[in-house]
């Protein structure tokens, strides 16, 4: 009767001990539940659009931005437009060749290849930056060789993204003709407007 007791008492607390942990697991879930819904609740109001720019207050009161470029700065028409930019490690005072005007209202001269060949471009808001696009041949162009009117107008020649400093990166993509990179004209404008730029 004593070993029936001793193997009862032995079972009972054998359930209960598994009863405490399974209490314990489920209140360990519960609690990791409510972190996680903390921590979503925390960052779900700082995001303000689809790209992930948002904004907050720092301790002036003062609006910051966080994105993704390197030096939170957000990357818009009302920041850039009106400014002129020379290429870092150029000097072009007289902005012949490698400065770049931001004008998001109108069309800008570009230098593909010093005193040859120069187009006018139109700039476009994009979701990462400025989106460059041929518009045509500039009254300085020298150059007849190209065939300008294939090149597409609705494919971005460049493309224009913050760097560190408020400086700009321009990547150059090159001509398009149907939608696809005119390889052979591919070279034009690369050496003379890829790179950085800084504000003058």
């Amino acid at each position: 009767m004593k070993f029936h007791a001793s193997l009862l008492c032995l079972f009972l607390i054998l359930v209960s001990c598994k009863n405490e942990e399974s209490n314990q697991d489920k209140e360990l879930n519960l609690e990791t539940k409510k972190s996680i819904n903390n921590t979503i609740s925390e960052v779900e109001p700082k995001r303000s659009n689809a790209e992930g720019i948002s904004s907050a207050s720092d301790e002036n009161g003062t609006k910051s931005t966080d994105g993704n470029s390197e030096n939170n700065t957000e990357f818009s028409e009302a920041n850039i437009s009106g400014n002129t930019y020379i290429k870092i490690d150029e000097s072009d005072a007289n902005c012949n060749c490698y400065c770049l005007e931001l004008d998001m209202n109108k069309n800008t001269e570009l230098c593909l290849s010093e005193d040859k060949i120069y187009i006018n471009a139109r700039y476009a808001q994009a979701k990462d930056g400025v989106n460059m696009y041929y518009v045509s041949p500039s009254n300085k162009n020298t150059n007849e060789d190209l065939p300008w009117k294939e090149f597409d107008t609705n494919t971005p020649i460049a493309v224009l993204s913050t760097g560190e400093n408020g400086n700009m990166v321009l990547d150059w993509k090159g001509f398009s003709i149907d939608g696809e990179l005119a390889v052979d004209y591919a070279i034009y404008g690369k050496k003379t407007l890829e790179g950085t730029y800084k504000k003058q």
